[in-house]
């Protein structure tokens, strides 16, 4: 607990990746798809996710990818705050996935995952004059 609130110390056997909500909308389901779901849970306001991932580190090359997405590696040490049945019926932090009994996906894989879908989509040409 930190002060009222359930927070959970990151490092070890877990990382977490935060992102805008529009790209939390896509990866989420993308997760799935491939089998590898993770947690996630809404910030207050709405405009930020958070997903609870195996442990990583993103490379500078990654970070550097990630930054202008809008999307950070949370660092090992750090808390992250966790929904509670207070927190979701004020509506601050809330599940969107809730957390199984199924592992938690490699940080690498959700990274991955988060680049290609975050990446603009090549829009075709016409070759009509």
């Amino acid at each position: 607990m930190d002060g009222n609130r359930i927070a959970l110390r990151l490092g070890g056997l877990l990382g977490a990746v935060t992102m805008p909500a529009t790209l939390g909308r896509k990866v989420a389901p993308s997760l799935h798809v491939r089998a590898m779901p993770a947690p996630a849970l809404v910030h207050p306001g709405g405009e930020r996710w958070t997903f609870l991932s195996g442990p990583g580190s993103a490379t500078l090359e990654h970070m550097a990818a990630l930054v202008p997405m809008g999307v950070s590696v949370v660092g090992d040490d750090a808390l992250v705050v966790l929904p509670s049945p207070e927190t979701e019926a004020l509506d601050l932090w809330r599940w969107v996935d809730w957390p199984t009994r199924a592992d938690l996906p490699a940080q690498a894989a959700l990274l991955a995952t988060t680049r290609a879908l975050a990446a603009p989509v090549p829009t075709a040409r016409s070759e009509t004059p």
